[in-house]
């Protein structure tokens, strides 16, 4: 079966030939010093400086590029935007970094990047850098749970969160609350139709919603079919995501305790066993070919009535439903099982192969700064600083830009007390996240079974740690007491439709 990992073989060779042929670039060492430190003087008075800065393509990256001129308008340092997609920024970052080229200054990552390119000194610390300017940066004023997870390594800060993708889920409030549905469902399944407090539940109201054209809902005739539920079912690093949100409130993990793999023990079988028999049945049947931009997609033109776990930043697309679905309503809410849910964010760092690290750094602490901060979640960017998410004048103010942000505060003051995972402790992390999709999505589309599609992916991650992974996870704090009991969202911190 072609999976990921032969694409990465390639980039590995590649890697190697670039190693032996290339020396990291004059003035780039491996080590941080703040400007005036040998190797990373500014540039000269007058010389003109580009910051290249490669990221995410996307709407969020759209209005980043208005906030990267106003940065340029009051710095004179010009910002060149690289656009790329998730499958292959992963590649052409590495290759950057490791060749030397000093391509990109500032380079964007997803969280299961960081602990390779932390581990390897791909990436400078940010630490002076923070101690010198902290007295306009506030570097205390981030989400403790997404510094945490997407920016340190060993006790060191790397990278600096600047866009939250932390995951809940959408569902159709008009749907839950109506009186006939809320009753039928009530008779069917012996309690009441809410927001679920377990996967279980969801599989629940995902069979009970799904209609075919003659059905009614809310008490009107259908005439195409309604799927209970939306999944990122395809060969992308979403069904990743989707599936370990499940496995973490099974007690499952991708690695154990002892460096092991967990993803063919019995709490990740489970989990898998859930999605692919008891959700998937009741998603549309693209779903296995399908990313989050399909299932917002299906949300706001009324074919589910609910998505999976999914992304959180992705409101100003999933409100759109109110507009295009008469009647409808979106709400957001926490998921379901203790709350153990990604604490996740796109992460920005100096490359070690730039050629100008006090610009890049200059750049890097306006754009995730309070006033870059600001104006990127004006265009409905999901800032990490928690000054900007508890704004409820603002909030209140943009509720189709940022109406996800207060329960978004909600799930990451809770992930920052009950989330952890090994994995991403360990630098093996990329390599992994890279492999899932061709065994996850193998397993979802009967292609091989759970247990078969699970032993092989444990089998890859083995090699990939020849053996036993070593956990970094020094100073990282653990769940406190409490956090097995359900995550219940806060209904009162929704903002509803007007």
């Amino acid at each position: 079966m072609k999976t990921v990992f032969g694409r990465l073989i390639v980039v590995l060779m590649l890697l190697s030939l670039v190693l032996s042929a290339c020396s990291p670039a004059s003035g780039a060492p491996a080590t941080q010093a703040p400007s005036g430190g040998e190797g990373q003087e500014p540039a000269p008075s007058g010389e003109k400086v580009t910051i290249t800065w490669s990221t995410l393509a996307g709407f969020y990256t759209d209005w980043a590029k208005n906030v990267a001129a106003k940065f340029t308008e009051e710095t004179g340092i010009d910002v060149q935007i690289v656009e790329m997609d998730l499958q292959t920024m992963y590649e052409k970052e590495v290759l950057d970094i490791v060749g030397g080229t000093g391509a990109y200054d500032i380079i964007t990552w997803n969280v299961s990047w960081k602990s390779e390119w932390a581990n390897n000194e791909y990436i400078y610390p940010l630490a002076d850098y923070i101690e010198r300017d902290n007295a306009e940066f506030q570097v205390e004023d981030f989400s403790q749970a997404l510094l945490n997870v997407s920016g340190m390594w060993k006790g060191e800060i790397y990278g600096l969160p600047y866009y939250t993708f932390t995951p809940g889920f959408y569902y159709r409030c008009d749907l839950f609350e109506d009186e006939g549905e809320k009753a039928a469902f009530k008779e069917k399944y012996g309690y009441d139709l809410d927001i679920p407090t377990t996967y279980e539940q969801m599989a629940d109201i995902a069979e009970f919603f799904r209609r075919s054209p003659g059905d009614t809902l809310k008490g009107e005739t259908l005439t195409q079919e309604f799927y209970g539920i939306g999944l990122m079912a395809g060969r992308f690093n979403n069904i990743f995501d989707e599936i370990m949100t499940i496995a973490w409130t099974k007690g499952g993990d991708v690695i154990n305790d002892d460096g092991t793999p967990g993803v063919d023990d019995p709490a990740f079988i489970e989990a898998l066993n859930l999605y692919v028999n008891e959700l998937l049945p009741y998603a549309p049947p693209g779903s296995l070919s399908a990313g989050y931009d399909f299932v917002i997609g299906q949300l706001n033109s009324g074919q589910i009535a609910m998505t999976g776990p999914v992304y959180l930043d992705q409101w100003p697309n999933a409100v759109k439903t109110e507009t295009n679905v008469p009647g409808a309503e979106a709400c957001i809410a926490g998921l379901p099982g203790g709350g153990k849910t990604w604490a996740g964010a796109f992460t920005l760092g100096i490359a070690k192969s730039t050629k100008h690290p006090e610009e890049a750094w200059q750049f890097l602490k306006w754009i995730t700064g309070p006033e870059g901060q600001r104006l990127f979640a004006e265009g409905g960017g999901s800032t990490a600083r928690m000054s900007i998410l508890t704004d409820n004048e603002f909030v209140q103010a943009n509720r189709e830009a940022v109406g996800h942000f207060p329960i978004l505060v909600d799930v990451l003051e809770h992930s920052a007390k009950c989330w952890y995972t090994n994995y991403i402790h360990v630098p093996q992390a990329a390599k992994i996240y890279e492999e899932a999709p061709a065994w996850l999505s193998a397993a979802a589309s009967g292609e091989m079974s759970v247990e078969d599609a699970m032993a092989s992916f444990a089998q890859r991650i083995e090699e990939f740690c020849e053996g036993p992974c070593e956990i970094y996870n020094e100073g990282f704090p653990k769940p406190a007491d409490g956090c097995d009991a359900p995550f219940i969202t806060d209904k009162s911190h929704q903002l509803r439709k007007p």
